[in-house]
């Protein structure tokens, strides 16, 4: 399957200094609350999944990182604050004061605040004790945390499936009891496949094909015709293209054309050549800095002039240059380190 996240080279130093650099800067924000906590009991209760979104939804606009709207110097974004504060007592749901001010009958210490017009459910607080007792294990934000693969959940027909999704898909049907839908027709399956990985829909001479091989690997045949499409870096690049905000226009004052197609070029070959991410990483940031670099790797560095640009006659170019420089820490945070710094 050709996809550009699994395979891993060493980056060319000179190359990654400022990829290290920014990371160097973004870690030490993002890791907070994750260290120095007791391993955790065995609990089903998953900080990032489970916990988390309760906590930005209902806590963080008053007990959370933004010193300026913070309430009683109160951080439950941060487990040595909240264990300090007595908000959380590791194990002890009932001594926890964050559970006591949920669940209190007096209006004026239920938290959240009636002016906040938000409402923590009884699951939702269900889940926050089952948590406190678990151990109370905070998890770093997910795009920071390391990537492991999980064990296969117990499903109730494992010949029903072909691979682990298939397994995880399931376990989650035999949760909320529903049975899986039979299999498609052939001419859905192709279809579906197709704009999958092509996003366009099969000729019908492709169908008919399909229709009448009988052939046990006609599947895996059609997803290897389709992976060698032109096409398949067509499709892949589309999301790609997005996150780095390509444009072909400046977007400030005329929104004149910019003839940075190239760029686009080199995404939609870069999938479909299987380019490792690695690679690709290195040259859209710095391809301009590795030895010998290519015209390919320097076009790859196209990404850095993908920001909005003024061509106004009157613009004064020390602040674009800023405005130039912000956008592009946006942009590298929220495309590779999938997380927002444009506080």
């Amino acid at each position: 399957m050709h996809c550009l996240w699994p395979r891993t080279n060493v980056f060319t130093a000179s190359a990654s200094n400022a990829l290290v650099a920014f990371l160097a800067f973004a870690l030490p924000f993002v890791t907070a609350g994750a260290a120095d906590q007791p391993a955790a009991a065995k609990s089903d209760i998953r900080f990032n999944r489970d916990v988390r979104p309760i906590l930005s939804d209902n806590c963080m606009r008053c007990h959370g990182p933004e010193l300026k709207s913070r309430k009683a110097k109160l951080r439950l974004d941060v487990r040595e604050v909240a264990v300090d504060n007595g908000a959380i007592v590791p194990g002890k749901p009932d001594e926890s004061e964050m559970i006591a001010r949920l669940e209190t009958d007096n209006a004026d210490d239920r938290m959240p605040p009636a002016d906040t017009h938000k409402v923590v459910t009884k699951p939702q607080i269900e889940t926050l004790r089952r948590w406190i007792a678990a151990g109370a294990t905070y998890e770093p934000h997910w795009s920071y945390a390391p990537v492991k693969r999980p064990a296969l959940p117990k499903v109730s027909d494992a010949k029903w499936t072909q691979g682990a999704i298939d397994t995880f898909v399931l376990a989650r049907l035999d949760e909320n009891k529903i049975t899986p839908a039979p299999a498609a027709d052939r001419r859905t399956l192709l279809r579906r496949l197709a704009l999958d990985l092509t996003g366009l829909p099969p000729t019908a001479a492709e169908v008919e094909a399909f229709v009448k091989d009988a052939s046990p690997k006609a599947y895996a045949q059609q997803v290897e015709r389709l992976l060698a499409s032109p096409h398949y870096g067509e499709r892949m690049a589309v999301p790609w293209l997005d996150a780095v905000r390509f444009a072909d226009t400046v977007g400030y004052h005329g929104d004149q054309d910019q003839n940075i197609f190239p760029y686009r070029d080199y995404v939609i070959g870069s999938f479909n050549r299987n380019q490792p991410f690695d690679q690709f990483t290195v040259e859209q940031i710095a391809g301009d800095l590795l030895p010998h670099a290519t015209v390919e790797q320097k076009i790859a560095t196209g990404f850095n002039r993908l920001n909005m640009v003024t061509r106004e006659g009157g613009a004064q170019p020390n602040e674009y240059l800023a405005k130039y420089r912000a956008d592009r820490v946006r942009t590298v945070s929220t495309a590779w380190l999938g997380s927002t710094m444009a506080c």
